[in-house]
Order: structure tokens, then C-alpha cells, then sequence
């Protein structure tokens, strides 16, 4: 009797011990798991600052929620963002802004008109928000994403049926390229996600992204594919993720200025697509909030002046102007 007291006894305590290690284990792992994701995440999205060859020079709060893009012409910076357009002057000042009828995607300054891609939509308005004209053609199932605007021509970048669209300034559309073509073996336009730029050249062509190749693609503007560049870079520099860079922009001399989203960097590449420095990353725009916004972008769009100052639309949705350090003397 005794001994089946005891086997009793030790079974009970055996089962006990059995379901305080197991609570434990199912309630810890939770915490193991989010310790771990935050640390890989932290990881990723470190800067060696050594490499750093801009400085962040001033921020102006919006005051307005939601932007999504951020264009700059001569002595005025626009965003877009929900239903509104907002116009800056060089000092940070808001100097007008009117309301859209849908929700804006990018935007694109060119003289003194703004063209804004509004999903499945496309517009061109004058600074005191009238309508000039509206993009229709062809639109049904598409997804604009950016917009850029030479003398004679609009091109629209569309994540939505992963082509280009070339419109006249009057909205008539002229020519649609870089679809997937079983004909000629193009592979045309991998666009896992919705991001997709575009950008004017400074000698008569266009930089494109192809995100789910990681790359950046020169075409001329009649859509003729010339080179690429970025799956070749060496480790360390390449553009990684399954859709990359998120944003780019092309400074005056044609250096490239590129957002990769998930590592959270923004960096600067010569016009022959080799790196030349970082300009900022997590840490480098609140501190360690930056960190703590996880998988969100921290970068909503970038744009350039012709003095070589950078304009990041950051998820906080402000503008940060990076100017470039000064060489140092030797």
C-alpha cells in the first residue's frame, strides 16, 4: 500500500513538473520570438557611419497626415498625400495647397503645373489647384505609382499592369512599353509589390526600376532598353529584399540617390551605378523610433534639387533636406 502511495506521489509530482516546464515554455516563447525578430530586424538596419556622406541640414514638420510623395522644382516643394497637394516654399513655409477628388499615389512638378498619379488615375493641375487635364486612356486596372515630365512628354510609371505609359502633355497617350512580350523574350517589368519608379534622365532617357529583378534600367525615351545596372554590385551594396530600391532619384551630376525598404537605407551610387556613400538610415531621422517602426518603410519618397540637396518624406511625414559634407582638407 505504501509503495503504491509512493509510485502515486511520484507520478503526481512528475506530471506537475511536466506542466510547469511546458507553461513556461509556451509562455516564454512568445517573448524569445519577439526578441529575437526585433534583433534581426535591428541588425539589418544598421549603418556603418563612417560611410556617411551627407548630413541632415533641416526638418520641416507638414502638419498633414498620410503623404505619400514629394516633388521639388525651383523654389517649391510639393507633397501629395490622401486628397490634398501642398505646396512649400525654400524656408519650410506652407504657401498654398488644394483639395484632389481621390486619393494621390506620387506626384511631379514641371514648371507651373502638377501632375499627380491617383491609382488607377492620372491629372495635371495648376498651383492654384485647376484642373488642366485629366489621363484616362487605357487606365482601367492600372496602379500609378510615379510620374516624370519632360518638354514634350509625361511618362507614368504602372505597378498595376507593370508598364510604361507615354502621354502627351494634353493626355493623349502615345506608347506603352516594357510588358512582358513571349515574342521578342522580354521579360518586361517584375513588380512584386507596388513599388515602381521612374525618372528623367540629363541626356534625353529614362531611368527605370525593375524591383524584382533589383535593378535600375535606362531606356531611351522612345522605349528602347540601353543597359542596367545593381545585380552586379559587390556584397555589401547591392540592393536586396524581394523589390528594391523602393524610391530612387537622380541628382545633378546623374549620381543616383536609392531607398531600399526592409534594411531601411538610403544611399548614393555614381552615374555608373557604383557606390559612392550612404546618406542616412534608422537612427538617422528620430533615433531609435526609427528601429521601432518594425517592417514599416521609414522612407515614403525622395527628390532632388539642382544644388544637390536631397528631400526625404519620411513615414513621420516630414521633409528632411540632406546636404552633401564638405570635403575635408588633406
Amino acid at each position: 500500500m505504501k509503495q503504491k502511495m509512493i509510485i502515486g506521489l511520484s507520478v503526481a509530482m512528475l506530471l506537475l513538473a511536466v506542466f510547469l516546464i511546458s507553461r513556461d515554455l509556451f509562455r516564454s516563447s512568445p517573448l524569445v520570438t519577439e526578441s529575437c525578430c526585433d534583433d534581426e530586424i535591428r541588425e539589418m538596419k544598421q549603418i556603418d557611419t563612417t560611410q556617411l556622406g551627407f548630413y541632415r541640414s533641416k526638418t520641416w514638420e507638414t502638419g498633414i497626415k498620410g503623404l505619400t510623395g514629394i516633388s521639388v522644382s525651383e523654389n517649391r516643394v510639393v507633397v501629395c498625400g490622401n486628397k490634398l497637394i501642398a505646396v512649400f516654399d525654400t524656408m519650410g513655409n506652407r504657401i498654398g495647397s488644394f483639395s484632389i477628388d481621390s486619393a494621390s499615389t506620387c506626384v511631379a512638378v514641371y514648371d507651373n503645373d502638377i501632375y499627380t498619379g491617383n491609382g488607377s488615375a492620372a491629372a495635371k493641375y495648376d498651383f492654384a489647384g485647376k484642373l488642366m487635364v485629366r489621363f484616362n486612356e487605357t487606365l482601367d486596372g492600372s496602379y500609378i505609382t510615379s510620374i516624370t515630365v519632360t518638354d514634350e512628354y509625361v511618362f507614368m510609371a504602372d505597378a498595376g499592369r507593370r508598364r510604361i505609359l507615354k502621354f502627351t502633355k494634353s493626355g493623349n497617350l502615345v506608347q506603352e512599353f516594357g510588358k512582358k512580350d513571349s515574342i521578342s523574350g522580354s521579360e518586361g517589368f517584375i513588380i512584386p509589390s507596388t513599388y515602381f519608379d521612374i525618372a528623367y534622365g540629363g541626356f534625353n532617357d529614362l531611368w527605370i526600376v525593375n524591383p524584382g529583378k533589383l535593378q535600375i534600367e535606362n531606356f531611351s525615351v522612345s522605349g528602347v532598353k540601353r543597359s542596367d545596372w545593381g545585380e552586379e554590385l559587390a556584397n555589401g551594396y547591392r540592393f536586396t529584399g524581394c523589390c528594391n530600391p523602393a524610391h530612387f532619384a537622380l541628382l545633378p551630376d546623374g549620381s543616383f540617390v536609392t531607398y531600399e525598404k526592409g534594411n531601411d537605407k538610403i544611399k548614393v551610387f555614381d552615374p555608373t551605378g557604383k557606390f559612392r556613400v550612404l546618406v542616412a538610415g534608422a537612427g538617422s531621422f528620430k533615433g531609435k523610433p526609427d528601429f521601432l517602426l518594425g517592417r514599416n518603410n521609414l522612407v515614403k519618397d525622395i527628390a532632388t534639387d539642382q544644388s544637390g540637396r536631397i528631400y526625404i518624406l519620411d513615414a513621420y511625414n516630414r521633409i528632411n533636406i540632406f546636404k552633401e559634407k564638405p570635403i575635408s582638407a588633406t
